[in-house]
């Protein structure tokens, strides 16, 4: 996925100032980025267009929830989820009139923090394991304008599954669900991670991220019959271009 980082670093005129503290959730103090690479820092205008148009198509596809809650997922790894799920929030949290949080549950592989330069010492783990207050594993970028919670710390894989099945998920979802109007959440790959369907039981809507001229069409078929069994939390998918490196746009559930 480095080349879609090159494009997303070209320069872009710094946007946002501090917002106010969330009623739920404490702002940690906004990281200074010393290295561009460990932050989305700019945007290729086509991409941020592509996904200004998916975020379009999310509100029609959730209009009339209460909490906009969506779970970002693909067939296999590699697939450009985490770049995109973290793009997509940055765009939302550029309008500075919303209240956005990004949530990584990849917790096989979490890039969500190197990607933003923060710490991934107490996170989404660490809550669901009791060890941590929600106030304690929120971290602020941005200026204060975007919210991150991390993985935290690495449990076993004989443990992931049950932190997720747990009632603390649960609580964590209705809270920061009633607390952001968007809170995105980026997870490991459906078909390889039993922990993602489990996340996807408790949100507001499903997005399926493909890697096209890549991934096996049978593969993909699998990873969409398996989503769209959540309770018709389904929404879609988003289709990342090889050739052009963007998500092109996102296919509503027929």
């Amino acid at each position: 996925m480095s080349k879609i980082y090159d494009a997303l670093r070209k320069a872009e005129k710094d946007r946002g100032r501090p917002r106010g503290a969330m009623p739920s959730v404490t702002r940690g103090e906004a990281p200074q980025f010393k290295d561009e690479s460990l932050i989305i820092a700019g945007m290729d205008e086509r991409f941020r267009r592509s996904l200004l148009n998916l975020k379009n198509s999310i509100d029609s596809e959730m209009k009339g929830k209460e909490s906009r809650v969506v779970l970002f997922t693909s067939a296999v790894e590699g697939e450009g989820k985490t770049t995109i799920v973290a793009s997509l929030a940055r765009v939302l949290a550029a309008g500075e009139s919303q209240k956005i949080l990004l949530v990584d549950c990849a917790v096989k592989n979490p890039e969500i923090h190197r990607l933003f330069g923060l710490k991934n010492e107490k996170g989404i783990l660490d809550y669901l394991a009791g060890r941590a207050k929600l106030q304690e594993v929120v971290q602020g970028v941005d200026e204060g304008v975007l919210d991150l919670v991390t993985a935290g710390s690495s449990v076993s894989n004989d443990a992931t599954q049950p932190l997720f099945n747990s009632d603390r998920l649960e609580t964590f979802i209705k809270e920061v669900g009633a607390a952001y109007d968007y809170v995105l959440i980026d997870s490991s790959a459906i078909l390889e991670s039993p922990e993602t369907t489990i996340i996807g039981s408790h949100a507001d809507g499903i997005v399926l991220v493909i890697f096209m001229e890549t991934t096996k069409r049978e593969v993909i078929k699998r990873a969409m019959v398996m989503a769209q069994k959540l309770d018709g939390r389904f929404i879609g998918s988003v289709l990342n271009r090889k050739r052009y490196y963007i998500p092109e746009f996102i296919y509503r559930r027929v």
